[in-house]
């Protein structure tokens, strides 16, 4: 899976970050490498909570859909009834969550000719986390190219806290987590010393933790 857009906004604007600085706001010199450093940590906290904290679109990418007793979503260990078994096995599962919509399920078929799945064949579950993409009673996932990778592509959007301009439920750890990790990138631009990066690292791992999403082999 990939980004295809990058946030509206940083969950931290460059006036939070340079006070966390200690930097007097009519100090311009270094805005533009503080706002690289915005970005870059929030990069590193979603990497860690293996969440988009606003909203961005993605693709997710797969050789073929699933079908039952081949190729599933969901570990076997899970699955439960017989009912189960089948509807699991056909259930795509979206990383970075949460996912607020789904744009479109696009599939090379047997004939090599892009094609796009009808939405009213499938429903999008988005309210879980990972969000599940499910065929309707009666539909059946199609047939793609055989033994083509990325034949299957899934593009949705995905931000766990709104889009950081109209909505935006962005837990203040989140924010204090990243203010950390800006001060350290500032105050150490070449030499790092080891042990007092490896205690931040400690400091917010364990700040991010509760809002750490399990990636299922996802990394």
């Amino acid at each position: 899976y990939k980004d295809t857009s990058q946030p509206a906004v940083e969950p931290v604007l460059l006036a939070l970050a340079k006070q966390q600085l200690v930097l007097d706001a009519g100090f311009t010199a270094d805005d533009t490498y503080i706002t690289g450093l915005i970005t870059g940590a929030r990069e590193r906290v979603e990497k860690i909570m293996n969440r988009a904290i606003y909203n961005r679109t993605m693709q997710r990418f797969l050789d073929f859909f699933p079908f039952p007793d081949y190729s599933g979503t969901v570990n076997p260990n899970d699955r439960h009834c017989l009912y189960g078994t089948f509807w699991h096995s056909m259930t795509i599962r979206l990383p970075r969550p949460n996912c607020v919509s789904v744009q479109s399920i696009q599939y090379v078929d047997l004939s090599n000719t892009t094609q796009t799945v009808d939405p009213s064949t499938y429903s999008v579950h988005v309210n879980s986390e990972p969000a599940r993409i499910v065929p309707l009673n009666g539909c059946y996932w199609p047939y793609t190219q055989n033994y083509l990778p990325d034949s299957v592509t899934i593009s949705y959007t995905a931000g766990s806290y709104g889009d950081g301009v109209a909505v935006d439920t962005c837990p203040q750890t989140i924010k204090i987590a990243m203010l950390l990790l800006i001060s350290h990138d500032y105050n150490y631009r070449d030499a790092v010393d080891s042990k007092v990066y490896q205690n931040l690292i400690d400091r917010v791992t364990g700040m991010l933790e509760p809002y750490s999403f399990e990636t299922f082999g996802f990394d």
